[in-house]
């Protein structure tokens, strides 16, 4: 029930959503219609402004200031770095030749490369399976796939790889990841790569099944303050998905903080 309702939430957790109720809430009370349309207008302005939801991000998203060494040439231990999938890739376009399709949150993919190239990992793990909610695309199981093929094609051999296919959710991620990262590498330890601004509450699942995790973030939404007119005035499209993003993942914090998953 609570995968239930974590995922359906999400539908509703979107400045789009919150500007149609406000904008129906006018067409179908009269009365409240001047009170509605200036709740639009506000939730525009707030949602869509640049400046203040970068803010908003630099105050939530991980920057992972513990950093992994390269390993050590008398190390003999593997390290493994621990992918979540979500956004990674496009598996609905049909391309030809065909090919990975990358998508918003593939900075993942490439933080992992760059572990993996650098030394600092041996292993990889890639953490997501596919939801079973009807109302929702089947692509997980297919993202990890895809992602495991851009990887093989930058030069991760496929013996370095390993795909974890169980999971729908961060708190599935962090408890089948331990499963693997005990009965196949024999540690309780990871880097773990996701978004930053994912990366607060996919520590703490990982945390709460017993990994110590050090945390590498990817694709980051918070960008150095800049005060310029057009930050501060005009609300942007791109800061509307970004506000969707953060206000998705607070509730999801939230959330998983109350079902204990943290």
């Amino acid at each position: 029930m609570f995968y239930f309702l974590s995922k359906t939430a999400g539908y509703f957790l979107t400045p789009a959503g919150w500007l149609l109720a406000s904008l129906i809430g006018a067409l179908i009370f009269p009365t409240y219609r001047r009170r509605l349309l200036l709740v639009s207008l506000g939730l525009f302005w707030l949602l869509g402004n640049s400046f203040l939801v970068n803010e908003l991000a630099g105050l939530w998203e991980m920057t992972g200031n513990e950093q992994p060494a390269p390993r050590l040439s008398t190390d003999t231990t593997q390290t493994v770095a621990v992918v979540l999938t979500g956004g990674l890739t496009n598996t609905q376009v049909r391309v030809t030749p065909a090919r990975p399709m990358l998508a918003l949150q593939a900075d993942r993919l490439g933080q992992a490369l760059f572990l993996y190239k650098t030394g600092r990992v041996q292993k990889i793990l890639i953490s997501g399976g596919s939801t079973n909610l009807f109302f929702m695309k089947a692509e997980g199981l297919h993202e990890g796939m895809e992602g495991m093929r851009f990887l093989h094609l930058a030069g991760v051999p496929t013996r370095d790889m390993i795909w974890e296919t169980y999971s729908r959710n961060t708190h599935e991620n962090a408890l089948f990841s331990a499963r693997v990262l005990r009965q196949t590498f024999h540690t309780d330890r990871c880097v773990l790569v996701t978004s930053a601004f994912h990366l607060r509450r996919a520590t703490a699942c990982f945390a709460k099944a017993g990994v110590k995790a050090v945390p590498f973030p990817a694709a980051f939404i918070h960008e150095p303050r800049q005060f310029t007119l057009a930050d501060l005035l005009v609300p942007h499209e791109e800061a509307l998905t970004d506000a969707m993003h953060l206000l998705r993942e607070v509730f999801g914090y939230v959330s998983y903080t109350v079902a204990g998953y943290i």
